[in-house]
């Protein structure tokens, strides 16, 4: 073929012919690498801001809640969203996943589009997801750890596929190893492990009241201590 490009070097249309012979190709063998893996999660990811408190307003704010239709919003969206995943997975010939822990036949995808479609019906009063600095601190798995054959429970892709993946463990099993692009927006919006719904929201709203709570009582006891400080000067003015 380097033959003929060279020697057909003056005439445009065969080397373009070549060319893209050449780079079809590859491709035509490798579709599930080229075609997109994940559909776009801006919308929800833009949703999810406006109903989720910045770091400074849990404190100021504590006791506001938002729209109960952008709750709902939310996990649509997300519901939809892994739903054009497993549509995708389906014509690309990605097999079905592992089965539900019920042994129902459905996947863990399955499972999670209803769960979501359900909490889209009836919206809880918050978000009870984890905040991003939780999915940031996940235990990374470094590439030469992974195997060809180890797939994301969620998207049911190799991890290899990506020739840059980026895959994390949940700290409750050794053997939950997520792709984060899949497992964070659940994450940040339902709080818990896809496989064994260890609920790590629920883990960090209890650390965050404690710390609270830990807080009012140091406020409280300064404010003894001045009151204290005041009486000892007011005796000896």
């Amino acid at each position: 073929m380097v033959t003929i490009l060279r020697a057909k070097d003056a005439n445009r249309q065969p080397i373009i012919y070549v060319v893209e012979h050449n780079t079809e190709n590859p491709s035509s063998t490798s579709t599930s690498q080229t075609r997109p893996r994940r559909p776009d999660l801006s919308t929800f990811f833009a949703t999810l801001s406006q109903i989720t408190p910045n770091p400074g307003e849990t404190r100021t704010r504590q006791h506001a809640v938002p729209v109960p239709a952008d709750v709902s919003a939310a996990f649509r969206t997300l519901a939809e969203a892994f739903d054009i995943m497993r549509r995708e997975n389906e014509i690309g010939g990605g097999g079905r996943g592992r089965e539900g822990e019920e042994g129902r036949g459905e996947t863990l995808i399955d499972q999670m589009i209803e769960a979501l479609l359900r909490e889209a019906e009836s919206p809880p009063r918050e978000v009870e997801g984890v905040s991003e600095e939780f999915c940031d601190a996940l235990d990374r798995i470094p590439t030469k750890s992974l195997k060809p054959d180890q797939t994301c429970p969620i998207c049911n892709n190799p991890f290899l596929d990506d020739p840059y993946p980026l895959v994390v463990r949940l700290p409750c099993h050794p053997t939950h190893l997520f792709d984060l692009e899949c497992v964070r927006p659940w994450l940040r919006l339902r709080g818990t492990c896809p496989l064994d719904r260890v609920d790590f929201g629920k883990q960090q709203r209890e650390k965050e009241l404690e710390r609270r709570r830990q807080l009012e009582k140091r406020r409280s006891n300064n404010k003894e201590d001045e009151e204290e400080e005041e009486e000892w000067d007011g005796l000896y003015a």
